[in-house]
């Protein structure tokens, strides 16, 4: 039986990065950004309709969380793991060609009303019982030079979603709830290697809503930025 971690990661690239949300940026920076990412070949995932899409999903997020009486002190969550998954992050991994820098936390700081969780990254999590409406899709060439409509983008969508989707995804757990998740279901771990069905859950993901337990542990640790 997998045990639940009693710590999360979060992975950023430099000071500048850490415990940073872009849905915070005005749109034109937030974009800028995004388009910085990509044409420096870093997040070539990042389409053209990803901020909207994050949006989305970050007030699917905050719907839900108060949905369950908690109350949010963040409007936009910083992003966390639970426990780690330095495979996923790492130099050449899915985010970035360089290391990234990590800063651990214990659950112990945060309360029910700090911190929430979806299985895998919010993201997916709702893109898998609810798909991105089609303008937010990138229209991009076949592998044989033909462009693909907004509908057959759409379908595409939702052929992978019912292919994957499984109880876990589409929700919004609490800090007490994820114990049970994870006994039911098991961390991720490496099982997407192996067993087809689980191989978009790549890690449980964290999402927090009030910084400042992390000020506080900041302040009274030795932790380098840097």
């Amino acid at each position: 039986m997998d045990i639940l971690p009693t710590f999360i990661t979060h992975y950023y690239w430099g000071k500048d990065e850490m415990l940073k949300n872009l849905c915070n940026l005005p749109h034109n920076e937030a974009e800028a950004i995004i388009a910085n990412l990509r044409s420096s070949g870093k997040r070539v995932w990042l389409h053209s309709g990803y901020l909207k899409d994050r949006h989305r999903v970050e007030e699917w997020l905050y719907r839900e969380f108060e949905n369950k009486g908690k109350k949010p002190h963040l409007r936009h969550p910083l992003y966390f793991v639970l426990g780690e998954n330095d495979d996923f992050f790492c130099k050449n991994g899915f985010f970035s060609d360089k290391e990234p820098a990590k800063l651990q936390l214990p659950l112990a700081i945060f309360t029910s009303d700090m911190i929430s969780f979806t299985y895998p990254d919010s993201m997916t999590s709702l893109n898998l019982v609810s798909p991105p409406p089609p303008d937010t899709y990138e229209l991009r060439p076949r592998e044989d030079g033909q462009m693909p409509t907004l509908e057959e983008i759409d379908a595409e969508m939702r052929r992978f979603a019912e292919s994957y989707r499984q109880p876990q995804h589409g929700q919004v757990f609490t800090l007490s709830e994820i114990a049970d998740v994870v006994k039911r279901y098991g961390m991720p771990g490496t099982r997407w290697q192996s067993e087809p069905q689980r191989r978009i859950d790549r890690y449980i993901e964290a999402q927090v809503w009030d910084e400042r337990p992390i000020r506080e542990f900041l302040s009274t640790s030795t932790f380098d930025a840097s």
